[in-house]
C-alpha cells in the first residue's frame, strides 16, 4: 500500500511539475527566438551601414566621445554617392558581359573600407539605382545561385525592410539611398534555423536535468510523506496487539471464574465470593480502559474545544499532594511540595485537575519504596511551571522518546505495575488543549522530572 501510495506520488509530482516545466520553458524558447530575430535584423542593420554612411559623422563622434582610441574611418566617398554609384553600376555591367566566372567572383570577393562591420555569415550586396547591375561588397558570399540579379530585384520590391523570401530560402535587410541604390544584405534562413536547434538543445537539456532533479527530489519527498503514514499504520498495529492483550486478560479472568460459578451451583454464594470479587475487578478493569480510549478519543476530536478559563493552579497541585500523602506514606516514600501560592492560568478546569492528580500519582506509583517524589509550582518568565520530581524513578533514553504515546510502558513499568498506557497520551492532549507545553526529562543521577508550563492570566 504504502510503496503504491509513493509511486502514485512521485508520478504525479513528476508529471505535474513536468507541465509546468514544459509550459514555461516553451513560452521562454519562443521569447528568445524573438529576440534573436529582432536582433538579426540589428546585426544586419549594422552590415548595410558604414561609418561614413549620411549622418553617420554624428554616430562617429558619439561612439569617440565613449572611446576616444577609436579613429576615424578612412577618406573616401560614401557608398550611396550619386557618381560613385553610377560607376559601379557600369563596372558591374562590364563585368557581368565580358569576363568569364571566374574573374566575376575575383570581383565580387572586394573588401569595401567602408564597411566596418563584418560577419561571415552575412553578404552585403549594392544594387545599382537601375537594378540592372550589383556588386558584391563582403568577402563571403552565402547565395549560391546563379540569379543573384533577380534576387537582389526582389529584394528591392520589398515592402519590408527586412523579412524574408522562402523563394531563395534567405532573410534579408535593405536600405535605399536618396539616389537610388539599394544597399542589401542577406543571410540564408538556415542561420534562424541553426539558433532554434541551439535554443531547443538548451531547452530540452535544462527540462531533462530539471526532471532528473525533480524525480530525485520527489522520491526523497515520498519518502518524507509516507513516513508519519508508516508511522501511523505502525502506531495502528502496536494499538491491535496492545488492545488485544490488555482486554484478552481481564476476558480470560472472566471467563474462567464464570466456569468455575457453573461447575459448582450448589455452593453457597458466601463460599464464591472470590470468584465474584475476581469477574468484579476484572470486568472494572475493562470498563476503565474503554472509558480512557473513549475519552482519548473525544480528546482527538478536533472539532471539540473546550473552553479556557481563569484557574488557581497552586489550589489543584495542592489539592492532589494532600490526597495522595497517605498512600505515599503507605509505600514508605517522602512526598514534598514547594507550591506557590494564588497562581492563577488560563487553562481548561477539568483539564488541569486531570493533569494535576495523573502526574503526582504516577510518581507516587512508580518511586520505589524509599524515595523521595517533589511537586513544584514556581513562576519562571511569566510562565507557570508544574514539575513533578521522580528522585529514583528513571526512564532509558529509548523509552523517553515513546512515553506519550497511545498504550506504550516499558519493560519494566509493564511487568510490575498496572495501567493501559494512555493516562500520559490523555494528560499530554489535555495539555495541549489547554494550551500547555510538558515535557519530560530522565537520567541516573536525577531521576525523572516532567514539567507543565501553563499561561498566566
Amino acid at each position: 500500500m504504502l510503496k503504491k501510495y509513493r509511486r502514485d506520488f512521485v508520478l504525479l509530482n513528476t508529471l505535474t511539475v513536468g507541465i509546468v516545466l514544459m509550459i514555461t520553458l516553451s513560452f521562454l524558447g519562443a521569447v528568445v527566438y524573438i529576440n534573436e530575430y529582432d536582433d538579426m535584423e540589428s546585426v544586419m542593420s549594422m552590415s548595410v551601414r558604414p561609418w561614413n554612411y549620411p549622418g553617420g559623422d554624428q554616430r562617429q563622434e558619439a561612439v569617440e566621445k565613449t572611446d576616444p582610441d577609436i579613429g576615424h574611418p578612412p577618406e573616401e566617398k560614401s557608398w550611396n554617392d550619386p557618381k560613385d554609384s553610377a560607376q559601379s553600376s557600369s563596372e558591374s555591367s562590364v563585368s557581368q558581359s565580358s569576363e568569364s566566372k571566374e574573374n566575376k567572383a575575383l570581383k565580387k570577393r572586394r573588401i569595401n573600407n567602408n564597411t566596418r562591420y563584418i560577419n561571415e555569415d552575412i553578404s552585403v550586396y549594392v544594387l545599382s539605382s537601375d537594378r540592372k547591375s550589383f556588386a558584391l561588397l563582403s568577402e563571403s558570399t552565402i547565395y549560391e545561385g546563379d540569379d543573384e540579379l533577380e534576387l537582389m530585384r526582389d529584394i528591392s520590391v520589398q515592402s519590408e525592410r527586412f523579412g524574408s523570401i522562402d523563394k531563395y530560402g534567405i532573410i534579408f535587410y535593405k536600405e535605399r539611398s536618396e539616389a537610388g541604390t539599394y544597399k542589401i544584405a542577406i543571410t540564408g534562413k538556415w542561420y534562424m534555423t541553426i539558433a532554434l536547434l541551439r535554443i531547443l538543445l538548451i531547452l530540452i537539456s535544462a527540462f531533462l536535468i530539471s526532471m532528473g532533479l525533480v524525480f530525485l527530489i520527489s522520491m526523497h519527498l515520498s519518502r518524507l510523506a509516507a513516513r508519519p503514514m508508516e508511522n501511523a499504520i505502525g502506531m495502528e498495529r502496536q494499538f491491535v496487539r496492545d488492545i488485544s492483550h490488555d482486554l484478552k486478560t481481564p476476558v480470560t479472568v472472566i471467563l474462567a471464574n464464570n466456569s468455575i460459578l457453573r461447575s459448582n451451583p450448589d455452593t453457597k454464594l458466601g463460599d464464591n465470593m472470590q470468584w465474584i470479587d475476581s469477574t468484579d475487578s476484572a470486568a472494572r478493569d475493562m470498563m476503565n480502559m474503554v472509558s480512557e480510549m473513549l475519552t482519548l478519543s473525544k480528546l482527538e476530536n478536533t472539532e471539540v474545544r473546550a473552553e479556557k478559563e481563569c484557574v488557581n493552579l497552586s489550589m489543584e497541585a495542592e489539592r492532589t499532594v494532600l490526597q495522595l500523602e497517605s498512600v505515599a506514606y503507605e509505600n514508605r516514600i517522602e512526598l514534598a511540595s514547594d507550591i506557590e501560592e494564588n497562581v492563577q492560568v488560563n487553562a481548561v478546569p477539568e483539564y488541569v485537575k486531570r493533569i494535576c492528580s495523573s502526574l503526582i500519582e504516577n510518581a507516587v506509583k512508580y518511586e520505589p519504596s524509599g524515595g523521595r517524589v517533589g511537586v513544584s509550582l514556581k513562576i519562571r518568565r511569566k510562565k507557570a511551571v508544574l514539575a513533578v520530581h521522580n528522585k529514583l524513578s528513571f526512564i532509558p533514553k529509548e523509552e523517553l522518546e515513546h512515553i506519550f504515546e497511545s498504550f506504550y510502558r516499558g519493560d519494566k513499568t509493564r511487568s510490575s505495575k498496572n495501567g493501559h498506557g494512555l493516562g500520559l497520551t490523555i494528560i499530554k492532549r489535555m495539555a495541549e488543549l489547554s494550551g500547555a507545553d510538558i515535557s519530560v526529562e530522565s537520567s541516573e543521577s536525577e531521576g525523572t522530572v516532567f514539567k507543565v508550563t501553563f499561561e498566566l492570566i
